[in-house]
């Protein structure tokens, strides 16, 4: 299965639009889900990404379902480190290969 190249994470991108088009300010969302607010403003800057107990709040909160918010997520993560380190990786590990 091919990786996606993302370069933006839809996650993240999926969180702001709902808070967006409901009107919400990350401010408020983050006071309603009793959640800090610094880690809304760590995920919208690119220092976090969502976590499995962020996601639930987000779920119970605007009904996103939070496998959706975890599956985006790794998405990106695994799509980030291919970027970031999948030349380096490919040239430093052996292929080991069944005989058949």
């Amino acid at each position: 299965m091919k990786t996606p190249n993302l370069r933006t994470n839809p996650a993240v991108g999926l969180l702001e639009d709902s808070l967006e088009y409901e009107s919400i300010k990350p401010a408020q969302a983050a006071r309603d889900m009793g959640i800090p607010r610094s880690r809304l403003c760590d995920i919208f800057a690119g220092r976090k990404g969502i976590s499995t107990d962020t996601a639930l709040h987000v779920e119970q909160y605007l009904g996103i379902p939070a496998m959706l918010l975890m599956q985006l997520q790794s998405d990106f993560d695994l799509s980030k480190a291919k970027r970031l380190k999948g030349e380096m990786i490919r040239k430093s590990v052996r292929r080991h290969l069944v005989e058949a």
